[in-house]
């Protein structure tokens, strides 16, 4: 996986070319291989998406899989290929907390036709207004 120089989070926004989401609660995106990272979607287009999830000792670094799900259990979108595009640690609101926080970002690559219908309607029926 490659990652790209992380540049300040203006800066990510300024390059976006498309709209981003804000996800409703109970969206969640899981990074599967070996172990897994899962956790909340943030925010997503059609080009992209980002989720925090819970650092945990299973870490699946060479994750080549991405699916979404939505908070029922239900798979709405399988084996979406995906490039990393950054990964950073999330400062903890409490400063008590033993519990590490990353955030994920990824970019959609070549999405069959099936893919991207699922992901429109998912942005559709799923987000609360842009990001």
């Amino acid at each position: 996986l490659e990652l790209s120089p992380m540049t300040s989070s203006k800066g990510r926004f300024e390059r976006r070319q498309v709209k981003r989401f804000k996800v409703a609660d109970g969206a969640l995106a899981a990074l599967v291989n070996h172990g897994s990272k899962l956790g909340q979607i943030r925010d997503i287009s059609i080009m992209g998406l980002s989720f925090r999830y819970i650092v945990s000792e299973e870490e699946a670094p060479d994750a080549r899989e991405l699916k979404i799900i939505l908070g029922s259990g239900r798979l709405c979108v399988d084996k979406v290929p995906f490039k990393l595009i950054t990964e950073f640690e999330i400062e903890s609101e409490f400063s008590f907390s033993v519990m590490k926080m990353r955030q994920v970002g990824l970019q959609f690559r070549k999405l069959t036709p099936e893919q991207r219908a699922s992901l429109n309607n998912f942005i559709q029926d799923h987000t609360i207004g842009e990001a």
